[in-house]
């Protein structure tokens, strides 16, 4: 993260803390956070016609993601479990980087209760019942299960790293039957995740912050998301003299859908010009232009932005905290 951006999530992090450092009488922090990398290459789009894998990349990053075949115990049931997509995966990845960020989490703690991220979700707009919390249990399961692998092209070397967000979960008896089986109505949440040891370090040490409130008015969709993420991270890192064109075959690499070859530009513009919009409605802070060579960045400040994340309301962080974790002990750990 550039100096601008690095001292905004600093700011931010105090002020999670204290909330007076920040807000004030009347407000409260309404902050989410993503990884930087998944700022800069987002999953699929759409489920890939390839349960296996999934590769988005440009001329110097590149993503993989790679799928498990799972073989069930006590049954001759095998399965691709599928790699995330979607907008639904994109918030659960934003979920578990903002339970990572938490500071009210020790700092070796890894696992994520389930029950929180029912709120959540609800505070974006997802409703707890219905076919969007199917699709979150669904893609909740393919993170679980996925692995990722990132390489960057830097001064004449090939560099990559590799892991998983999740080290293990619990679920309940006969639930990843029913998903193979394509019967999520029949599954319930699993019981926990745990992160890995490198998903919770590299989620704390770099977050992007994100303002909640503003996920809710894109929860839908997927490239909206993608895009406002990426520019809540890019923004702020340019010089207030600099701009930066992204061009349209840049960004069908960076944004567009991936199948058997890259999205070809002009048909990838007739889908972008629809989801840019949406996602600066969400960031009408964002001091970007759509041209016809693509997309020109020009600095944003991130003190302006920073406004967006603080929510009127009288009621403390720490009273919604302990309504949070009381709702937790009250639900049931398997409810659907």
């Amino acid at each position: 993260m550039g100096d601008e951006s690095a001292k905004y999530a600093s700011q931010l992090l105090l002020a999670l803390e204290d909330p007076q450092n920040m807000v004030g009488d009347g407000g409260r922090l309404d902050v989410s956070f993503l990884h930087q990398s998944f700022c800069m290459a987002g999953l699929p789009v759409r489920s890939p016609a390839d349960p296996r894998y999934f590769v988005r990349r440009d001329d110097r990053f590149s993503l993989m993601i790679n799928s498990e075949f799972v073989g069930l115990p006590g049954s001759d049931q095998t399965f691709h479990v599928g790699v995330p997509w979607g907008a639904k995966a994109r918030l659960l990845t934003i979920w578990m980087a903002t339970q990572a960020k938490d500071p009210s989490r020790n700092s070796g703690d890894r696992f994520l209760e389930i029950g929180a991220v029912k709120p959540w979700l609800a505070s974006i707009g997802i409703t707890p019942n219905g076919d969007g919390i199917a699709r979150a249990k669904e893609q909740l399961i393919k993170l679980a299960f996925a692995s990722f692998t990132m390489m960057f092209k830097e001064s004449g070397f090939h560099m990559f790293k590799s892991d998983r967000l999740v080290d293990r979960a619990a679920f309940g008896d006969g639930d990843l039957l029913h998903f193979s089986q394509g019967s999520m109505e029949k599954v319930r949440w699993p019981l926990g995740i745990e992160l890995t040891e490198k998903a919770l370090i590299r989620f704390r040490e770099y977050g992007v912050p994100i303002p909640t409130s503003r996920l809710a008015a894109i929860a839908n969709n997927a490239t909206a998301i993608d895009l406002f993420v990426f520019l809540c991270y890019r923004l702020p890192q340019l010089s207030p003299a600099e701009s930066e064109l992204v061009s349209w075959n840049a960004l069908a690499g960076q944004f567009g859908k991936v199948g058997g070859a890259r999205e070809p530009p002009s048909r990838f513009r007739d889908t972008f010009e629809g989801s840019i919009a949406a996602a600066l409605r969400a960031y009408p802070e964002a001091n970007v232009e759509l041209t016809d060579e693509g997309l020109v960045l020009r600095y944003s400040d991130p003190a302006v932005l920073r406004r967006a994340f603080i929510a009127a309301s009288p009621e403390p962080v720490a009273t919604r905290r302990r309504k949070r974790r009381n709702r937790t002990e009250e639900e049931p750990a398997m409810s659907q």
